[in-house]
């Protein structure tokens, strides 16, 4: 087969390679990342352009009149396959993907296959009319007369181009950097060869005659779309329809690639940021207030800006299976509730403080007024009446100490301040034991053996145990209560159950006992025990019920997270 050499090859030679690049490209991000409709669409515009450009500079290439004439029918499997692919491009780079079904797609190829199919069989002249070889520039050209089919071919293929064109240049508009410069360069690489075109179809001058130029020209968006791709990551960052959504959001909206740099901002950021330089190519540390907390867990951070105003940020990771592409920052002005925190922040600071003198001057009297009664009953006659009183006065101030203990409990199991640790289940248990014990030597307590069980929590761990202790001593109906304490773990949790023999508990009543201020009919208690129990196993990340005993009497359960399912989850 005789060759021959022809400068106008050169740029379709570079054009192919630049465009097979870019199409392996495309492959490879799919293999990674999955099937994105731009991505595809891209891929399968590149392969036609590689192919399309590729086999031109072969037919310039040849001297055989037939070899000539089979590349240039080759080369149209890539020309028309191009178009639409450009145009599906276009729609799926826009996020007009309601209209890529399946359906659409095929129908936009249905013309440029009944086109080849014309252009190889060449029935009734249909594809082409004639060709004939002529000398250019010293080397041997083939020019084909075409046939009213591949004139309609080229019309329809120069539809979608422009179409494609408009789409594109409609969002170039109304966006920002990097998506405008996106759009700017896949617009100015696509112009070029369609000025080409039109220049070429219409044998205008300086282009008149002589080698099809148009893909050669073909060079300049192979350069333009791989400066997209490279340089401004048109493959890897948000689409365009995103971006303009984005602008429609009441919050604001940062976009930032894989480098942490602002790519893209909507019109509400700098407004609720209160910044007056630009943030585009910034360093997302130095264009948004506090950024490096948003590295925690959850992502999101409140920021104070312009004096006493806060806003909201949210770190939202941009990736596709799992390569990491950039991040959405939204930010929301949340004055109203931040102020709200601070306020609550600085009353229960308040009450911890009021509770620390109160629970102080109560206790210390409390204290001197128990003593003084008990010295009182010990070494004074007293008549009944009296000593009666005097025990009732007793009983009321030891209720009072009782009561500066549960509400300095309560504040430490409602504040998320208290220092937890692991602790093991069966030590807190039978310390709690003991210590109920001693208080009340006239209950008797059967404590089975416990499993080993660790769990996060703190020393109100030993509280729980020891109120519902004293609840089944209180209530019992019995002279010496019986009380039985058991325990159980799974991979998950552990169980304890604290078993009475007392007079039971209603059903209706089994979950109203748990709440603030609950107390049945004519119990010296004050009404916040198992109160204080829910709330601190329930900040402890467990739950307590209550269930019948056999043959009577109730069994609390309490059941706990174990410290390695808390620390895994």
């Amino acid at each position: 087969m005789n060759w021959q050499h022809s400068v106008y090859a050169y740029p379709m030679v570079f054009a192919a390679v630049v465009a097979a690049i870019l199409s392996g490209y495309a492959l490879q991000s799919v293999r990674r990342r999955g099937r994105n409709p731009t991505v595809v669409s891209f891929a399968v515009l590149t392969a036609a352009v590689a192919f399309w450009t590729a086999t031109t500079a072969v037919k310039l290439f040849l001297v055989a009149p037939g070899a000539k004439l089979l590349a240039y029918k080759l080369l149209h499997v890539g020309a028309m396959t191009a178009a639409p692919a450009f145009f599906v491009f276009a729609l799926a780079y826009t996020d007009r993907r309601e209209l890529l079904d399946r359906q659409v797609v095929a129908a936009l190829y249905v013309v440029p296959a009944v086109f080849l199919v014309v252009l190889f069989t060449n029935p009734l002249e249909l594809g082409y009319t004639g060709w004939e070889l002529s000398a250019v520039d010293g080397g041997v050209t083939l020019s084909v007369t075409d046939g009213p089919v591949s004139v309609f071919g080229l019309v329809y293929a120069f539809v979608l181009l422009f179409l494609g064109l408009g789409v594109i240049g409609q969002y170039a508009l109304e966006l920002d950097r990097p998506y405008r410069t996106q759009a700017t360069l896949l617009l100015v690489g696509m112009v070029v060869p369609s000025v080409v075109a039109a220049l070429e179809l219409t044998d205008s001058p300086p282009l008149a005659g002589g080698v099809n130029l148009i893909p050669a020209s073909l060079a300049v968006p192979a350069v333009t779309f791989g400066i997209a791709v490279y340089r401004y990551k048109l493959l890897d960052i948000l689409p365009l329809a995103y971006a303009a959504a984005g602008a429609h959001s009441t919050d604001g909206l940062v976009v930032l690639d894989a480098d942490e740099v602002v790519v893209h901002v909507n019109d509400h950021v700098r407004p609720l940021l209160g910044a007056d330089d630009p943030l585009l190519g910034r360093p997302a540390s130095e264009a948004l207030p506090n950024y490096d907390d948003l590295a925690g867990d959850p992502p999101t951070c409140d920021a104070l800006v312009e004096g006493e105003r806060y806003v909201e940020l949210t770190r939202i990771p941009l990736d596709r299976a799992g390569d990491p592409l950039g991040w959405v920052v939204s930010v929301r002005d949340v004055t109203p509730r931040k102020r709200y925190e601070l306020a609550l922040e600085s009353r229960n600071d308040e009450l911890e403080v009021l509770n620390r003198i109160v629970r102080h001057d109560i206790r210390n009297d409390m204290q001197l007024v128990t003593a003084y009664i008990d010295i009182v009953l010990d070494h004074e006659p007293l008549s009944d009446e009296a000593r009666s009183q005097l025990e009732t006065a007793l009983r009321r101030a030891l209720n009072t100490v009782d009561l500066t203990d549960v509400l300095g409990q309560l504040m430490r199991a409602t504040n998320d301040d208290e220092r937890r640790r692991a602790l093991d289940v069966g030590d807190a248990l039978r310390e709690a034991v003991d210590d109920v014990r001693e208080g009340y030597p006239n209950a008797a307590f059967t404590v089975d053996s416990l499993p080993p069980a660790t769990v996060f929590a703190n020393d109100l761990l030993d509280s729980v145990f020891a109120n519902v202790l004293k609840n089944a001593v209180v209530h019992s109906d019995r002279d010496r209560p019986s009380i039985a304490v058991s325990g159980a773990a799974d991979d998950e949790c552990v169980t304890v159950r604290i078993a009475d023999d007392g007079p039971g508990i209603a059903d209706d009543r089994k979950s109203v006992v748990f709440g603030k201020g609950a107390k049945g009919l004519g119990s010296p208690g004050t009404g916040t025990g198992l109160y204080l129990v829910d709330t601190i196993v329930s900040n402890f990340g467990g739950a307590v019920h209550i269930e019948d005993n056999e043959p009577r009497g109730s069994v609390f359960v309490i059941e706990l997270p174990l410290a390695t399912v808390e620390a895994a989850d």
